[in-house]
């Protein structure tokens, strides 16, 4: 039995709300006339360096679907560089904050088909069903921070006109995307810092290996390194209304993510976890696992950390977009790095160290047969 929000701790169910929708539909304030104008209606165009107001929804409501999609072939970068913001009731901060793609799941800025309880891209669409209360307004907002437009933009949001008011407390939708290059023998990488009460919901992550994972010694390419893919050895930590010792306690970075022996079926997607990528080549792995059995609760903080290597022992680069929900205020988020520092880098330097053993491999074959050169001429 998987945890329901609108139900479980909303109390809400469709009898208690009308049904609406605001889309890219009709948003143009020009359109040339004929077939062309009609196709063109249905979407917009995000200009650069603006920031374009998707919605602007009164309250009490509850947002129930996002969906979205955006031809990616004329323009590129796009998942990275258009940053999605929602404002709940008047806040200044934003309780979301992601680069767009990130908000669903894309694995390394790239659609790759999954489908879970909360999240899906699927035949060209973009989803998130993530229940979104509000009391008194939602404010959803995109900003291209990149140079040249998005065109040819399509999206709607789906919420629940309510028929009566939240109960106070009710604890608001929150999503942050961050990224840290994670040094060797530094501190683990957070996951979630949060104060207030609510219950984290899960994250998708984006981890990629870095450093040189091959030592003179072979059995240490094998551990802690893992074939280059060592930073799975780390595991996940949890610190609940200000535990002295760890409320979670876990084995292994891909245990926590339902997983195990650095996935050993690539891609395998589920409801509440899966995993799209894992490539020993490019050394990458895109992970997403969310609590639908029962969420993690907290009534004053948590503090979510995952290790990279057993004892951090290992450089990694980590992205990671958390899920949560909790009453406000919120504390307020960093912000996000510039757009191009959002982009995966280092994977052709990864390809080339992975390919050191057939270096080493070719260069004593090499050796072996000048020395039996050599003993022949002599």
């Amino acid at each position: 039995m998987f945890f329901n929000i609108a139900k479980d701790v909303l109390g809400l169910g469709p009898a208690d709300g009308v049904t609406r929708q605001v889309s890219s539909h009709g948003r143009r304030t020009w359109l040339p006339p004929g077939m062309l104008g009609e196709t063109i209606s249905k979407c917009v165009d995000l200009p650069a360096g603006k920031e374009y107001v998707a919605a602007d929804l009164p309250g009490p409501g509850l947002v129930t679907r996002i969906w979205m999609t955006v031809p990616r072939q004329i323009n590129p970068g796009v998942l990275k560089k258009v940053t999605l913001k929602i404002r709940w009731d008047d806040e200044e901060e934003p309780s979301v904050l992601v680069p767009l793609g990130d908000l669903f799941g894309t694995t390394f800025g790239r659609p790759k088909d999954y489908s879970s309880a909360w999240l899906a891209i699927t035949s060209g669409a973009y989803l998130c069903f993530f229940p979104m209360p509000f009391a008194r307004r939602a404010f959803i907002t995109l900003e291209n921070e990149g140079r040249l437009p998005v065109a040819i933009f399509f999206y709607q949001v789906t919420y629940l006109e309510l028929k009566r008011d939240l109960p106070g407390g009710t604890p608001y939708f929150h999503c942050y995307w961050s990224r840290e290059r994670c040094h060797r023998g530094g501190e683990p990488f957070t996951v979630l810092s949060a104060a207030g009460g609510g219950f984290y919901m899960g994250c998708h992550m984006d981890m990629q290996g870095a450093g040189y994972p091959w030592r003179l010694n072979p059995y240490h390419s094998f551990s802690p390194e893992g074939w280059g893919l060592g930073m799975l050895e780390g595991w996940e930590r949890m610190w609940i209304d200000g535990s002295c010792e760890p409320n979670v306690h876990g084995t292994g970075g891909e245990d926590y993510f339902n997983s195990a022996w650095y996935f050993t079926r690539v891609p395998s997607t589920h409801p509440t976890h899966g995993v799209t990528r894992r490539d020993y080549f490019s050394r990458r792995v895109s992970c997403y696992r969310f609590h639908v059995e029962m969420p993690v609760a907290f009534e004053r903080q948590i503090e979510v950390v995952l290790d990279h290597g057993l004892h951090n022992r290992l450089p990694a680069v980590f992205d990671c977009t958390a899920y949560w929900y909790q009453s406000e205020p919120h504390r307020p988020y960093p912000g996000l790095p510039p757009v191009a520092q959002r982009g995966s880098t280092g994977g052709t330097k990864n390809r080339l160290v992975m390919l050191a053993p057939l270096a080493y491999a070719g260069a004593a074959v090499g050796l072996y047969r000048h020395a039996r050169k050599v003993r022949a001429t002599r």
